[in-house]
């Protein structure tokens, strides 16, 4: 999500601080705690290298499907729920089990269809959801392809779609074929790709870093003649 929204209040997003640092971060040890402004931790390269599954930390619910974090839990640096501007998006009820903050939308209303899960370039990448990638095309920024998109149809709920992106193929390479089967929190899709050249995120404005993300969205899956 790019830098569109006026910056939260500093007494709120010091409390988020707390709040996303001590549930992300809690299940290292040895680690520093972070100067108070912080949502987490710093996170070294070493921490991309050989990093875990991530705990199956649901971050969001919508009906049937329930999103769960894309990152091992100790690369998360921050997450924010913002709207997604396009027809057919389809509202999350954050889990109260998550630290999070939420975005105002242009007209400063709050939305939560999707969410940036903060963490480092190059952290792998997992199913956020149960389901069968239906498509795997480029992302773009300023028309410029951009590393994935990689939609999945989540189990038992073929009306919706849920859309990762601001992620390239993995180190092995291998990208998730159209048919794949994927477990939420198992499945690799692939890493998250440095943009920060590229764009400038909202979900910086919470870490102590460029705000590097993958970004998830849910929305009905297009239906009617032509698609």
């Amino acid at each position: 999500m790019l830098l569109t929204v006026v910056a939260p209040a500093v007494l709120v997003a010091a409390v988020i601080a707390a709040l996303v640092l001590a549930f992300y971060d809690g299940g290292s040890s040895g680690q520093a705690a972070s100067p108070p402004g912080q949502l987490a931790s710093p996170v070294t390269p070493s921490a991309v290298d050989g990093d875990p599954a991530p705990q199956r930390v649901v971050l969001a619910r919508a009906g049937q499907v329930a999103v769960v974090l894309p990152v091992a839990r100790r690369q998360v640096t921050a997450v924010l729920f913002h709207a997604v501007a396009e027809p057919g998006a389809i509202t999350m009820t954050p889990s109260s089990a998550a630290p999070h903050a939420v975005a105002a939308d242009d007209g400063g209303e709050p939305g939560t269809s999707g969410v940036d899960v903060g963490a480092p370039a190059g952290a792998t990448v997992y199913s956020p959801v149960d389901g069968v990638v239906t498509a795997v095309v480029p992302h773009r920024i300023a028309g410029r392809p951009e590393g994935l998109e990689i939609i999945i149809t989540p189990s038992d709920v073929p009306d919706a779609a849920v859309r990762v992106s601001h992620i390239e193929p993995g180190p092995d390479g291998i990208v998730p074929q159209v048919g794949t089967s994927v477990g939420a929190g198992r499945t690799v899709i692939g890493r998250v790709r440095d943009l920060s050249r590229m764009a400038t995120f909202d979900i910086a404005r919470y870490t102590n870093d460029a705000g590097n993300n993958v970004q998830v969205d849910l929305l009905r899956q297009p239906t009617g003649p032509g698609n």
